[in-house]
């Protein structure tokens, strides 16, 4: 299984822009696999992007200069499932100088949030050893309510991206209760065809992040990977929640995020 990573401020740029010394000790996010992606606060300002916000960077254009999320949506609108795809794959005819070889991205934002989560690889393979999921965000919560004799019950709404096609967005709902030093997570996210994510018995910190090492893949034919590894945290006054399942290889490899659901 891979090494997942939790970081909390870093820096990725198209082309000659200019870099802010900026960092956000409040930006958290994982990635399934450090080599290809890193995730930090945005040190890029130019065109589009500003410093200081949910940031991410890859391999083909140098690792720790991130660029913020909300700055790559102006190349590529949300779809109708709120996944914006940014597809320059390796060797791509089709990607603009200053975007060759970016790889493919398919990436969401967590309701109006400064919170995103999704997946990159550099041909859109998932079963490449490229395939990295990953999720980034600011506001990130430092504690969480509760307490052992009055818990919080809280559910979220949340959707997830794994091999994303514009038909095959997962979603579902995830149980958190809040025991103000600790908590518990549970629940799955599946698609139509049936491929299910469930996160396992996963435990809150008192410092709101997630971790489990008991996530499951499946869809009809059975169990496809088990033992998975989730990394996430809560955002925004616990409004918000990220995160990731790492299995053995990169197939089922899964990113999510939510929010709190309306009644």
């Amino acid at each position: 299984m891979k090494k997942l990573q939790l970081v909390s401020a870093m820096t990725f740029a198209f082309g000659a822009l200019t870099l802010s010394n900026a960092t956000n000790a409040a930006v958290v996010g994982a990635s399934s696999n450090t080599s290809y992606v890193q995730i930090a606060a945005s040190e890029v300002n130019g065109g589009p992007h500003t410093s200081g916000l949910a940031g991410i960077s890859i391999e083909a254009t140098g690792l720790g200069t991130e660029v913020d999320f909300q700055g790559l949506t102006a190349y590529s609108p949300a779809d109708a499932n709120g996944v914006n795809q940014l597809n320059y794959a390796y060797d791509s005819e089709e990607a603009p100088a200053t975007h060759a070889s970016l790889g493919v991205f398919n990436f969401a934002q967590v309701g109006t949030s400064d919170v995103w989560f999704g997946e990159w690889s550099k041909t859109g393979d998932t079963t490449a050893a490229s395939h990295t999921v990953y999720y980034s965000g600011a506001d990130a919560d430092t504690s969480i309510p509760g307490s052992a004799s009055v818990p919080v019950d809280v559910t979220y709404s949340v959707k997830g991206i794994n091999n994303y096609d514009s038909t095959n967005l997962l979603s579902g709902e995830f149980d958190a209760t809040f025991y103000g030093v600790a908590g518990t997570l549970e629940g799955y996210i599946e698609n139509s065809s049936g491929f299910k994510v469930d996160i396992g018995n996963a435990t809150i910190s008192s410092s709101a992040a997630i971790s489990s090492s008991d996530a499951v893949a499946s869809d009809s034919s059975g169990t496809l990977a088990s033992s998975g590894t989730v990394s996430g945290h809560f955002f925004n006054s616990h409004e918000d929640l990220a995160g990731i399942a790492d299995f053995t290889g990169t197939a089922y490899d899964t990113a999510f995020g939510g929010s709190v659901k309306e009644e």
